[in-house]
């Protein structure tokens, strides 16, 4: 396994790589999305295998099925020739022992598994591992994934070598799950933030436009019931309090999700959505985020939020627009995107591709109508918009931000509901000023040639004495 002479590693992959090597081999890359891990992981393993006097075992763990594809694809280029662990265990497990057979009699010098974390949590994937006699090197992509209680017994694998991959490697609102992170890989060895990624040109810069998105009498009417609901159900009754362990609570879980999903498909996001479209200048390579919920004051009661703005940008404005949703297979996938890069679609509607791993470098415009407050997700959803691309100088993010009544002022509202305005408010802020911390521009600012609202997040922080953001 040797890396190609066409791949040259930036100064910031090689520091990684010298870090981790410091570290006696054990360590976790917090890099920024877009910035090369899988490169810069493979160079580390390369350089592991060309000094390995007795064959050398790689075991490479990822969260989807698709990234064992996209990381088989990068290891051919390594000149390695990976098993495939996923699907039916008849399909690769004979092949993966006979390699190991061969790497014990010194038959072989190096065996490269791919597979899932699901798959690599499993007792028997364990126990045909235990078979080598060889150096094991274990690489954990999105290796946030593997402090979920149920994928930590993937890292029960006794690996002589560990390196972890993301750009968020602390889970959210799992301190537990972060430390069995931290003990099992020993840390973060190498950091590289957004900002030094967009200087050193390995992402593109980018503007960031908010958009304050209102309910709708309607939709305030049900939020509201929600809220008192959830307020009821709140342990302590205090939705401030965040050590909750919401599986311990289905009906607050329940009520938590049919609000956010009332916040994600809100009826005045499709609308604003269609008018910005409509001004903005050049409409290909643009991106719709949508909910992967459905439309509605009730869940189910209405279609697939994805669905209904899909329909309305083809029919009603009459884009060009393909959906990209786990619905669609492989092929069509591909398809789509091909066509998306050249330009013959010009509006591509998804759900939660940019959280799976599925690179859209192509985007150029990208308009984020599910918003998220967790951390990790609209970090990673930002690094794949900025994905460096030919023809893309720059980015643009609109971003679409909920809020339940822009008009009534708070000290009018009930104290419960005052409470869950602001700690909708401050979760939706947090996300708005870590997009704008990064970006061209001031967030409250007219930027030429983009499309925007009238709004303030400076009015909103105001408007709620939020201080702390």
């Amino acid at each position: 396994m040797t890396a190609p002479d066409w791949v040259e590693p930036r100064p910031y992959q090689q520091r990684a790589i010298r870090a981790w090597f410091e570290a006696d081999c054990s360590g976790i890359f917090r890099m920024a999305t877009g910035t090369g891990k899988t490169v810069t992981a493979l160079q580390a393993a390369s350089q592991v295998a060309a000094s390995a006097e007795s064959g050398f075992l790689l075991v490479i763990t990822v969260p989807y099925q698709h990234l064992v594809d996209q990381w088989a694809e990068e290891i051919r280029d390594f000149g390695g020739d990976p098993v495939y662990g996923y699907d039916s265990r008849q399909k690769w497990q004979p092949r993966l022992e006979r390699e190991l057979l061969e790497l014990n009699r010194t038959a072989r010098d190096t065996t490269v598994l791919v597979t899932t974390h699901q798959t690599l949590s499993k007792q028997a994937t364990h126990q045909t591992l235990a078979r080598a006699k060889v150096p094991i090197m274990l690489v954990g992509d999105e290796v946030h994934h593997l402090g979920a209680p149920h994928r930590q017994q993937a890292l029960l694998l006794d690996a002589d070598l560990r390196l972890g991959l993301s750009a968020t490697p602390d889970r959210w609102y799992d301190d537990a799950g972060t430390e069995a992170l931290t003990e099992y890989f020993c840390g973060t060895v190498f950091e590289y933030g957004l900002e030094e990624a967009i200087a050193a040109g390995a992402l593109c810069e980018y503007y960031y436009i908010p958009h304050i998105v209102e309910l709708t009498d309607e939709e305030l009417e049900v939020f509201e019931q929600l809220t008192t609901e959830i307020g009821q159900q709140w342990p302590n009754s205090d939705e401030g309090d965040l050590n909750v362990n919401l599986d311990d609570h289905p009906k607050l879980k329940h009520l938590l999700f049919e609000r956010a999903r009332l916040i994600g498909t809100a009826e005045n996001k499709l609308d604003l959505l269609t008018e910005l479209l409509e001004r903005q200048s050049n409409s290909q390579y643009t991106l719709v985020y949508c909910s992967d919920g459905s439309t509605g004051l009730e869940s189910n009661s209405g279609r697939r939020h994805v669905d209904a703005t899909t329909e309305a940008l083809r029919t009603d404005c009459e884009f060009s627009v393909s959906r990209f949703t786990a619905q669609e297979s492989r092929s069509e996938r591909e398809q789509i995107l091909n066509q998306f890069e050249q330009g013959d679609t010009e509006i591509l509607t998804a759900i939660r591709c940019l959280d799976e791993g599925i690179d859209v470098p192509a985007t150029r415009t990208a308009y984020v109508l599910a918003s998220t407050t967790n951390p990790r997700q609209y970090v990673q959803r930002r690094g794949r918009i900025l994905r460096n691309h030919p023809g893309k100088e720059v980015a643009v993010i609109h971003d679409f931000i909920t809020v339940p009544d822009a008009d009534t002022h708070p000290e009018f509202l009930a104290e419960g509901r005052q409470r869950s305005d602001q700690s909708l408010i401050e979760k939706e802020l947090t996300r708005a000023l870590t997009f704008a911390k990064g970006a061209r521009n001031h967030p409250d600012a007219e930027v030429d040639g983009i499309p925007t609202t009238e709004g303030s997040l400076q009015n909103l922080k105001r408007k709620y004495n939020i201080v702390s953001i």
